[in-house]
């Protein structure tokens, strides 16, 4: 992908430096699941980022739920995060 296809700046929460990622954001679906939705992030290797970390996107917390490092390269990455959805009680 080329750095046009990486049009959402998302902030980092954790242990992160830098505390930004320039990544593509797509759903994973349209539907939810247990009161999550979940989300793929797409961009360059940020060595920050863990399971621990939490991305704040548009008002929206996603919490990393599993990485891929493509090819074990250190050059882009693979996320896949969920947002847990305020239930009413």
């Amino acid at each position: 992908m080329g750095i046009g296809e990486y049009r959402h700046l998302v902030a980092l929460e954790a242990p992160a430096e830098p505390e930004t990622w320039a990544c593509s954001v797509s759903s994973a679906s349209t539907s939810v699941v247990d009161g999550q939705v979940g989300y793929f992030l797409r961009g360059r290797y940020h060595p920050g980022i863990t399971t621990e970390t939490k991305v704040l996107f548009e008002g929206r917390t996603l919490q990393v739920q599993a990485i891929t490092d493509v090819d074990e390269r250190h050059v882009s990455l693979q996320v896949f995060a969920v947002e847990v959805i305020a239930r009413a009680r």
